[in-house]
């Protein structure tokens, strides 16, 4: 998926890394998220358009399995979950799978598709799954709408917030849209700190989130994740996430550090 990438998401390239992925055994899985119906949590990831969602769902499931883009934005809500080998199929309106080979997403019409489906033998996804959502706030209503119905089934939801635009209105207005029951899972990963000049800057920034956003999520926190998490879960160290550099990562331990 793009990172906000499109029905074209380059998974075939993902499908490539996940053999040596499924090795990474990754921090735990969110101490506070507590599945409600299934045996599996499910986590959803949602925010405006290019605000670090795809880098984020790698950064959880363990592995780069989507792809992360600035380019073009994600069309489909894309389900990523525990399969004993590599997979990709296309849910439909009727809710019945398709699968698709992965060098063919592109020729699927996306008034076709309900959601995408990307299996991956990695550890990690045994105890949760991951949706990554349409990005919100590029004027498409349909896509707007299933992001947001995505996050009702969610025992986990984390909305992410670019830290040089931290906490627009406009995303205000939109998790506000959201049920006060949805609310209550919520937490909010201020993603691209590393584009803020100095620690002192990033300080304020929290402190002016925790002010303002506070109350609407069960916890704030920094999207970032420094070699020694990563260390510390097991995994192997990774560049910082950048908005310069998007590029796909081994697992950088990021909610699963830090919204025990």
């Amino acid at each position: 998926m793009s990172e906000d990438g499109n029905t074209g998401i380059e998974l075939h390239a993902a499908h490539s890394v996940f053999g040596a992925a499924s090795a990474l055994d990754g921090a735990s899985v969110l101490a506070e998220a507590r599945p409600t119906r299934q045996a599996r949590t499910r986590i959803v990831v949602v925010g405006e358009f290019n605000s670090g969602k795809t880098t984020l769902v790698n950064a959880l499931v363990g592995a780069p399995v989507l792809t992360p883009s600035v380019i073009t934005p994600t069309v489909h809500p894309t389900v990523v979950a525990f399969a004993a080998k590599p997979s990709l199929s296309a849910e439909g309106a009727d809710r019945r799978r398709t699968p698709l080979a992965w060098d063919r997403l592109d020729d699927v019409a996306p008034d076709n598709v309900r959601r995408l489906h990307v299996g991956a033998p990695l550890e990690r996804l045994k105890q949760l799954s991951v949706v990554d959502t349409p990005g919100l706030g590029l004027a498409d209503g349909e896509n707007d709408r299933r992001s947001l119905q995505a996050c009702r089934y969610a025992d986990t939801v984390i909305w992410c917030t670019p830290a040089m635009q931290a906490w627009k209105a406009s995303e205000e207005r939109a998790w506000l849209a959201l049920s006060a029951r949805v609310r209550a899972r919520g937490f909010l990963a201020v993603t691209f700190a590393d584009e803020i000049a100095s620690p002192s800057d990033v300080g304020r920034l929290m402190e002016r989130l925790r002010a303002e956003a506070g109350r609407y999520f069960r916890k704030i926190v920094l999207a970032e994740a420094c070699a020694a998490l990563a260390l510390a879960a097991g995994e192997r160290p990774v560049r910082k996430q950048s908005r310069r550099t998007i590029t796909p990562r081994t697992a950088i331990g990021v909610a699963s550090a830090h919204l025990r």
